[in-house]
This record gives C-alpha cells, structure tokens and sequence, in this order.
C-alpha cells in the first residue's frame, strides 16, 4: 500500500502539456434524474492525465451527484462514461477502487470507535494465518503518514480526534489505494493552514505523475491556486469549462450564481447593546486555560485561531458540553452554575449550530421534518405524549418557508441527506429560531462547505438577527477574511486562551494572523 505510494510521490515529473494529454475520464450526455427531479442534464466532462480539473458550482449545482456517478454511488439515467479510452459502467464503489478511482467525500466515512491506522487499512488490512496483523496494518499507515507529511495520530480513536484531524485521516485513506483518479469533495472545509499546505503538496507530486484530480471547493482562493482547469456547474447544468488563465474568480462567480454579486458582507450598522456574557478566566483544567471575553446584545463577536487554540473547546463549556474547573461565566447578569447541563443552558438561551454538522448537529437517518422539530417536541405533545402531527407540519412548514431561511427541498418527508450542505445548514438555524427565548446564539464554523450564494444568505441573516432581534452571536471560523467581513469584534485564542482583541476599526488580517501564531 504505502510502499507503492511512495514511488508515486517521489518519481520523476510526466513531460508533455496537459492540453494535448489523454483524458482518464470521460463522461458523455450524463443526465441524472431522481423521481422525475433533474439532477444532472447532459453533462459532457473529461479529467485529463497530470491535471487538477476543478469543479465550481452552488449547493445543488449537482457536483456531488456527478462525482457519485463516477464512483458508482448511483447510475447515470443517461449517458455513457469512458475511462483510460474504454466504455465502462461503474456499479459499485468498490468496483470504482479497483478502477483506480478513490474519493474523498465531504461527509465523514470514518468508523469513530476505530483507530486513524485502522481506519486507513479498512479493507486492505495485512492478514497473517487468517488473523489481521494489527502491527503490520499499523506500521504502513505510519509509513503512509511520514510520506503524505501529514501530522495527525494514528493510534486513538478517530471520535477523540478533531474536525482537521479526521478530515486528514479521510484523505490519507483514499491516497492508500494509489488511485488513478483521485476526487476530493470540499477537502479543506476543516483543514488548518499546515495540513492545506501537506494537501496541496501531494496534489502537485500526484499531478507530476501524471495522475489526475478532481477538486470541489466553494475557497475560489484555494481553486485558482491549485487547478489547471475549472468547469462551472449551475441547476444540475455544466455552465463552462476554462482553462485556469481564462477565468477569473469574479466571472467564477457569476457563472455559479447566474448574478452580479457586488456585497458579499452585509452592512454593519453598529448597534451595540448591554453586556449579555461576561467569561472571567474560564478554565476547563486541561485545554482551556483561563479566557477572558464578553460578547454584548446586538454584536457578531468572532473567535479566530489556529486548530487546537480552543475555540470550539470555550464554546462547549458556555453550552455545559464541557466542565467549568476555574473562572465563571454571568450571563444576562447572573452566574452560570460550573456544571449546569446543556438543557439548562438551553433554558437560559444559550443555543449552539456545531461544526460537525452531520455528527452532531442533524440526524442523517431521519427526515427533514423531524430534523427541524426535534427541538420543538416538547411543545407538540399532546394526549398521551403523542405527537400532534398536523402543529407539527404547521410548524416545520414555518421554518423550511421562512423569508429568513429559505430553505431548497422537494418535500418535508425527504431524507435530510439528500439536501445540499447549505440548506441542511439552514434547518439546523432554522430549529434553534423556532424556539422561544433565544439570546446568544454560538455558530462554529457555520459556513463550511457553503457556497458563496448561501453563505452571504447566512451573513445576512446573522446580521438581521443581532440587529433586529437583539441577540448576540459568537461566531467561531477560520476564514479569517469571513470574520473580518461580518463581525463587530473580533477574540483571538492561542494555545487555550484569548492573545488579543480587535475592534472593527482595528481589523488587520496580518495582524491577527500573527497574534494567532
């Protein structure tokens, strides 16, 4: 496994331009359709040997749908699909490995109760005497980490592990089978600066082998850095495919969002109002080590650091998913109990939108109706404790309809997984906004793996709600220019506690960045 990855990594560069290279992958007229819904519309598309053929498009552009027609997920309704020249049809993903197509999706595939290494040989364990060679399995993913250069432990649990971390174990896992074709759905969307650059590493030592990637993002940044090609998907229709020196990130956009998109932040009018938070050396005994902060009524307060500086950590203690050892937190005037539950703090207005989505904040196997109304069950029991259906649909209506929200779905009963990141995004804001008693409202990360349409419907709702509703909101991101664009101060945390404060009029990304090194 390793061994052979090595010699990819470390060969010598492919000659030749990529313009006149054969194409790996070619798909001809793909259409899709789900239940009489048009997901792809005759979607001609070729991935070339030794590019980074980029893919840009909103949530629902059908981005994924293709990807997961590529490595057998679903079947096309229409089309034809070649690879290396030859007519396949791809029926399985394990057909597609065999294949030399490997991807690495945007929701997590990781088995939490197994290790990084185990999870990384899932399927291709060292099997000695019938038994699985633990030590063996254990020593190629440690040779496959060193290679990578990624930094990540391999030994614990993955449910121990962060958001970047994990993220990085997923991608180590599709390098393990040497693919061909490698796709990478949104695979920075929880990577700190250090693993990005690992990543973008191994995509050029890919690319001078002449293999060849298929990269997601909505970070046009990080597109436009890395491509060599980019097509622009809209409503389930390839708009272009460019050459990266014929396309701009401003004609990208346009292209996604079929408008002109002049304000990407909405207006801050500055509305500051009474003290709703105050945290005074807040320690949790071992990650967080005594932060000091205040987040006021009618504010966006970001908290910006690098992986591991304990944002998400603070953030947990103010929900009570995490003990208060030292310090205290008064809240609306009065002090917080150190271990208070989570209801509690619920009860007081304390809501919290996680960064893992899909772990902690939805539940894939359930619908989209009762994902919205799982919060609200209390006030929909009626005789007996039996859900009364019709305030539900009432209800979950309300939210999914919402001038706010304005949520993209078929229809209530549809699986919650079948809607694009953005607007499962915006049913779990739209949950927390149907309840009574809302105050401070904590959102962690709340535009990873959003587009650019949708995030700036997100700004604009966070900024209604701060202005109009006379909440505060502790914003947590590390996009560093997304802070800067929609906060009124901003905390940065370093190494479990608070290095500095800025106030709109001081914003500086040089400046914050340094004081988060």
């Amino acid at each position: 496994m390793a061994d052979a990855l090595g010699k990819t990594i470390s060969g010598s560069a492919m000659q030749g331009d990529i313009s006149n290279a054969e194409a790996v992958l070619m798909l001809k007229g793909i259409t899709k359709v789900f239940g009489g819904v048009v997901a792809l519309s005759d979607i001609n598309f070729d991935v070339r040997k030794g590019e980074v053929h980029a893919i840009c498009g909103e949530n629902g552009a059908g981005k994924s749908t293709l990807c997961n027609i590529v490595t057998g997920i679903y079947q096309p309704t229409e089309g034809e699909i070649y690879w290396n020249g030859k007519q396949v049809r791809i029926f399985h993903p394990s057909e597609a490995l065999a294949m030399g197509i490997a991807m690495v999706y945007q929701e997590r595939n990781l088995i939490p109760s197994l290790t990084g290494a185990q999870n990384i040989c899932l399927g291709q364990e060292s099997v000695r005497l019938g038994i699985i060679d633990e030590h063996r399995s254990t020593e190629m993913a440690n040779i496959l980490r060193e290679r990578v250069g990624a930094k990540v432990p391999l030994n614990i649990p993955v449910s121990e592990l962060g958001a970047s971390q994990r993220q990085m174990i997923e991608i180590l896992r599709a390098l393990s089978y040497e693919p061909e074709l490698l796709i990478l759905d949104e695979p920075t969307a929880s990577l700190d600066r250090e693993d990005i650059q690992c990543l973008f590493d191994v995509i050029n030592r890919i690319k001078k082998e002449g293999k060849a990637v298929v990269f997601i993002s909505h970070k046009l940044d990080e597109v436009f850095s890395i491509s060599d090609r980019i097509s622009v998907f809209r409503d389930g229709k390839k708009i272009s495919t460019n050459d990266i020196s014929q396309i701009d990130k401003h004609m990208c956009i346009k292209q996604m969002i079929n408008r002109e998109m002049i304000d990407q932040y909405p207006t801050i009018r500055g509305c500051r109002g009474d003290v709703l938070l105050e945290a005074e050396g807040v320690s949790d005994g071992f990650e967080i080590k005594g932060v000091t902060m205040n987040i006021h009524r009618g504010e966006i307060v970001g908290g910006y650091g690098l992986v591991g500086a304990g944002r998400t950590e603070f953030a947990e203690i103010l929900c009570g998913l995490r003990p208060m050892k030292d310090g205290g937190i008064r809240f609306q005037g009065e002090s917080l109990e150190e271990n208070e539950s989570p209801s509690h703090r619920i009860s007081k207005g304390i809501f919290l939108i996680p960064e893992d989505r899909r772990r902690k904040g939805l539940f894939p196997s359930f619908s989209i109706r009762e994902n919205a109304s799982i919060a609200l069950l209390k006030d929909l029991l009626g005789v007996l404790d039996i859900v009364k259906r019709s305030e539900e649909k009432r209800r979950v209506n309300d939210i999914l309809n919402s001038k706010k929200l304005r949520v993209v779905y078929n229809h209530m009963e549809q699986s919650i997984e079948e809607l694009s990141g953005g607007n499962k995004q915006k049913v779990i804001i739209g949950r927390w906004l149907s309840m009574k008693g809302l105050n401070l409202l904590i959102m962690d990360e709340p535009t990873q793996g959003i587009d650019v349409g949708a995030k700036r419907e997100i700004y604009n709702l966070m900024r209604e709600l701060v202005e109009k509703e006379d909440i505060g909101i502790f914003c947590i991101s590390s996009e560093l220019p997304e802070l800067i664009g929609i906060c009124d101060r901003i905390y940065v945390f370093r190494d479990g506690t608070i290095s500095a404060e800025f106030e709109r009029g001081e914003f500086s990304q040089e400046e914050i960045l340094a004081c988060a090194l």
